[in-house]
């Protein structure tokens, strides 16, 4: 783990003004009950999970969820009753099946649900990063994805365009309470690196209030300097950062490790029932205190196993 020196050029005030390091209790602990979180991850890639396990252990309740292609986040959430109201665009396990916890709670009542394309969630996001009130969109029109309203009465409208005539969707912009991002590295300011794809993360740091940023690992300033390209997220744009290695498992993050088959299918045969999921909530997120017992349990032979080629990232 990275352990900045002393930096003699700046006061000590200034220098703590600057370092936004956090560890994984403090940070989630800038999230409130009731919040409106957009979580990073698309399928098995991206996503924050350990920051979703703590969620959990400190017993964040009534939470929104507005995302796009997730997984992880919404099924854990949903499993462990956190969630009340969800925006969505296809929530499933790729490769495996749907999210089991997330659907169980949709077909008994438990959980409120709004239904969104791909591009129709991230045009509402786009919009509130652009800092404007809605955007014009062709997506969705004339589907019955925009008849369909639950609790955002005034999520969209049809309107002419003033210049063609043409009709367009407008979708009213969403500005989510807190974005949850997990990305490759960062420096103590919050400059935030990605490797590879990068989804939809841009638009849902700059659409949210406040950014939350996990890493597999802080680096120095000057790391960052030399690979400008790769910056996402400059700093004033992160509000925490959050260095925790193996934070996606078991999920994967390229360049450092593969998405671990074996567990995703152990958890997901485990979700399909609501009892065998409480064991599984127990032993993996409960009974581990922290994201570093939680590493114990899958083992340094695993981990090790699924790190990433350094030639081909993966």
């Amino acid at each position: 783990m990275y352990n900045p020196k002393p930096d003699t050029t700046y006061g000590a005030k200034e220098q703590l003004s600057q370092n936004k390091v956090l560890s994984i209790k403090k940070a989630v602990e800038l999230i409130s009950d009731g919040d409106n979180l957009t979580i990073s991850g698309f399928a098995h890639s991206l996503a924050p999970i350990a920051l979703v396990r703590e969620i959990i252990r400190q017993g964040r309740k009534n939470l929104a969820l507005t995302s796009m292609g997730e997984c992880w986040a919404a099924d854990l959430l949903s499993g462990a009753g956190c969630l009340s109201k969800v925006r969505l665009s296809n929530y499933m396990f790729e490769g495996f099946g749907r999210c089991m916890n997330f659907s169980r709670a949709v077909q008994q009542g438990d959980l409120e649900v709004e239904d969104y394309s791909h591009f129709g969630i991230t045009s509402r996001l786009f919009a509130s990063a652009l800092g404007i009130s809605y955007i014009p969109t062709k997506v969705m029109a004339g589907t019955d994805i925009v008849k369909k309203v639950t609790f955002d009465k005034d999520k969209s409208l049809v309107a002419n365009c003033p210049f063609t005539g043409e009709k367009h969707l407008l979708v009213k912009a969403i500005e989510p309470d807190v974005a949850i991002i997990h990305a490759s590295r960062a420096d103590e300011e919050g400059n935030t690196q990605l490797f590879g794809m990068t989804s939809i993360i841009d638009e849902q740091a700059r659409a949210s209030k406040k950014v939350i940023v996990s890493v597999e690992e802080v680096v120095p300033t000057d790391v960052i300097a030399q690979r400008p390209e790769l910056t996402l997220l400059p700093s004033f744009v992160v509000d925490a950062v959050v260095e925790i290695p193996y934070g996606a498992h078991p999920a994967g993050m390229f360049r450092y490790y593969n998405y671990d088959h074996k567990h995703i299918q152990y958890y997901w045969d485990q979700s399909r029932q609501e009892e065998s999921f409480k064991e599984y909530l127990g032993k993996y997120v409960l009974e581990p205190h922290d994201h570093w017992k939680y590493l114990e349990m899958i083992g340094i032979p695993r981990l090790m196993d699924l790190r990433a080629d350094p030639y081909l990232g993966y």
